[in-house]
């Protein structure tokens, strides 16, 4: 079943595969002017695929919602920073081996997960690739009579989204049907591995979200 969802990542726009490109460097005013072609807050949708440990009978198969009219944030280049807006941590409970983190985990409120973005280099054919990383989420949470540092790690990206040049300066760079993906690597309690995440690839626990443009 894991296999079924590849063909919805499949459609994440990430870097081209083009010809042997022509890359060059971008100026600090170049990289300035783009963060203010995509600043703003964009409306979508989530896509999120997770394991079930909790089912009955430990049935891991994978589930899949969506969680509609949520948005993404950008800012400027000072704080080049990114926000996945309203993104429902408490889905975790659902995926991890600890009940008792899972039933803490449950009450999570909705939240902000955020990240930042660079502008790496452009291409001769007016394309410029842009790529971000996700910040770890702390919580506390009590459970087991106890009070604990919960922090969530998600995948680092290796890729970068290749943006045209015209769409970045217009303010249209993030068009409908683009797709970002967002994936749980582990969770520690302090500095004590808790639980680690498979990758799509693999078959185990995990969680991983698409969020979609202009839905």
């Amino acid at each position: 079943m894991k296999r079924m969802f590849l063909g919805l990542l499949a459609a994440t726009v990430l870097a081209s595969c083009s010809n042997d490109p022509v890359y060059h460097g971008l100026t600090q005013q170049e990289k300035e002017n783009y963060a203010l072609g995509i600043e703003g807050e964009y409306p979508g949708r989530y896509t999120i695929v997770y394991t079930d440990k909790q089912a009955a009978g430990n049935d891991t198969k994978l589930l899949r919602e969506t969680v509609d009219s949520v948005s993404f944030s950008v800012s400027d280049l000072t704080m080049h920073t990114i926000i996945f807006n309203n993104f429902p941590l408490s889905l975790l409970a659902r995926v991890v081996d600890d009940p008792e983190l899972g039933q803490a985990l449950s009450s999570v409120p909705n939240m902000g997960l955020t990240g930042s973005y660079k502008f790496k280099r452009a291409t001769e054919n007016g394309m410029v690739d842009w790529s971000f990383d996700m910040s770890p989420v702390a919580l506390s949470l009590t459970y087991g009579g106890l009070q604990h540092n919960i922090v969530v790690h998600f995948r680092k990206s290796y890729d970068y989204f290749r943006l045209a040049k015209g769409q970045i300066e217009s303010g249209t760079a993030f068009v409908q049907g683009l797709q970002m993906q967002l994936e749980v690597s582990a969770i520690y309690d302090g500095d004590r591995l808790v639980q680690q995440f498979d990758n799509v690839w693999q078959d185990g626990p995990e969680l991983l979200a698409v969020f979609q443009f202009g839905l």
